[in-house]
């Protein structure tokens, strides 16, 4: 009887799994490149391709909002020495300066547009740090 019982639980076992093997969770959360987002949907994406400087976007309507990762820099008082402002460039035009890890790019115009982001130091001076990704909005009626 027991061994009915074992060989029962191990066919059971056996057939449960199947050709169908469970994805992982997280596969789809981590997009590398550029991705097209639009408004009308909520997408978010994360760029990851270095550890010094990662950027994640979030479209919704007509606006972006951006979260940055620096390493070596901060956008606190803590250390003036380290502190970090982002150069928001849009279609290669210069927008906004911004101090604060996150913000948000508000009223971008519909159609495909290239965002970049350039870290500059306390004193205003590039670092090297910089991103570029694209992003189509879309209007939603």
């Amino acid at each position: 009887m027991r061994k009915l019982i074992l060989g029962l639980a191990v066919l059971m076992a056996v057939a449960g799994c199947g050709k169908k093997i469970p994805e992982p969770e997280n596969s789809k959360v981590a997009i590398q490149g550029v991705s097209t987002l639009k408004a009308a949907t909520t997408v978010s994406s994360e760029r990851i391709s270095d550890e010094d400087f990662r950027v994640k976007t979030f479209v919704k309507g007509n606006s972006v909002y951006v979260e940055c990762y620096l390493k070596n820099y901060s956008f606190s008082n803590v250390n003036p020495g380290k502190m970090a402002t982002v150069s928001v460039f849009i279609d290669n035009h210069k927008k906004v300066d911004m101090k604060t890890a996150a913000f948000i790019l508000k009223e971008v115009p519909n159609g495909l547009h290239k965002i970049k982001l350039e870290i500059l130091n306390g004193s205003g001076e590039k670092t090297g740090l910089q991103k570029e990704f694209e992003v189509h909005i879309t209007s939603s009626i």
